[in-house]
């Protein structure tokens, strides 16, 4: 419910939900995350250079062993101190399968 009306609210951003686990967000200053979420960037070290991307991902999600692996990376590359939104170095469509496949397992 809270993801429905915050997706009617900022209908002028891009934004397409994968599933209610994993939400490609916006990066506009001052949006609220919906309750149950966490804004994540993902850095990306491809062949274009560093890519960022901003998801929301449901709390349920932070207990599965893929993104428990992506948390202790994010750790090591960036630190346990690290200020304002969590950065994950991982590229954007590798996570975006990741999400896929684990909410996919799930049903």
């Amino acid at each position: 419910m809270a993801l429905a009306a915050w997706r009617r609210k900022n209908n002028t951003m891009e934004a397409a939900v994968q599933s209610r686990y994993f939400v490609v967000a916006g990066t506009r200053d001052g949006e609220r995350t919906p309750k149950g979420y966490v804004p994540i960037v993902l850095v990306g070290g491809g062949d274009e250079g560093c890519t960022e991307e901003r998801v929301l991902v449901h709390v349920a999600m932070l207990k599965e062993p893929c993104m428990e692996g992506l948390l202790e990376m994010a750790a090591q590359q960036f630190g346990y101190g690290q200020q304002g939104v969590l950065r994950i170095p991982c590229d954007a469509r590798q996570f975006h399968q990741m999400m896929v496949s684990v909410h996919s397992k799930s049903r």
